[in-house]
């Protein structure tokens, strides 16, 4: 059976993501930070209705450690490496220019941008290891964020990671190419925070989208297995915003002027 890892897989997007590989008949190591409760239940549901699923708790703060320690759970857990992997965990606050960046900026290039180049790493090594009847179509699914076409001051840090994980894109491609196939996906404004209430976000993404129209958990999965089942797809950055990035506006949704 083929093993999906899906990072920050116990809440919003990546429990969605999570949900759909299961229901496409893939294994899930579900890997959460703080949310144990969420991350035991959702692997609980998976197997009362006929699947395979296990957690690992870590954070994300050492980079290269913390994709080691999720191969380890993998092969630990399910015998095997992922098949597919989809870095959905992210940081991110309410800052701006003009604050002290120092501490948000490194947290969040630590999680957003440092992880993923790490973890991509870190399995091309283990692939490289197994013998030719081990080896098959593996592949690593970044999450940017439709941020990085839609330019503001706004999540200041957390735009900065992102971007930094865009640029990252073709390089992985490059260097890895021989043991996994890099892909992204850039979620549009999907699910609400900071206090902003979700008919709200809907709102207000519904009155300035050129469709007219929200982007949806459920498009991000399927998405994902898109990348995940398409062997020929190396290198592809897909925009999942229902056209979000072409408003205009100067700042991002829900936030006040």
């Amino acid at each position: 059976m083929k093993l999906v890892l899906v990072t920050g897989g116990a809440q919003r997007l990546g429990k969605t993501v999570v949900e759909a590989f299961a229901r496409s008949g893939y294994s899930c190591l579900v890997h959460a930070n703080r949310s144990q409760e969420q991350a035991r239940q959702l692997c609980a549901d998976i197997s009362d209705a006929g699947g395979n699923a296990a957690y690992v708790l870590h954070e994300i703060d050492d980079p290269a450690r913390a994709a080691h320690v999720l191969l380890d759970a993998a092969q630990e857990k399910f015998g095997q490496l992922p098949d597919c992997s989809v870095l959905s965990a992210a940081s991110y606050s309410l800052d701006d220019p003009g604050s002290g960046l120092e501490y948000q900026l490194t947290r969040q290039m630590n999680l957003n941008y440092l992880f993923p180049a790490a973890y991509c790493a870190a399995l091309a090594g283990r692939i490289r290891q197994l013998n030719e009847s081990q080896r098959a179509d593996r592949c690593v699914t970044l999450f940017t964020d439709y941020k990085v076409a839609k330019v503001n001051p706004d999540l200041f840090s957390y735009s900065l990671s992102k971007h930094a994980l865009e640029g990252s894109l073709p390089y992985l491609t490059v260097a890895f190419a021989g043991q996994i196939r890099v892909n992204a996906i850039a979620p549009g404004p999907i699910l609400a925070a900071h206090g902003v209430t979700q008919e709200a976000l809907q709102e207000l993404v519904q009155a300035a989208t050129i469709s007219g129209q929200c982007p949806h958990a459920e498009d991000i999965a399927a998405s994902a297995l898109f990348l995940a089942s398409t062997t020929s797809l190396y290198g592809q950055h897909l925009f999942v915003d229902a056209g979000a990035r072409f408003e205009n506006g100067a700042h991002e949704y829900g936030i006040a002027t």
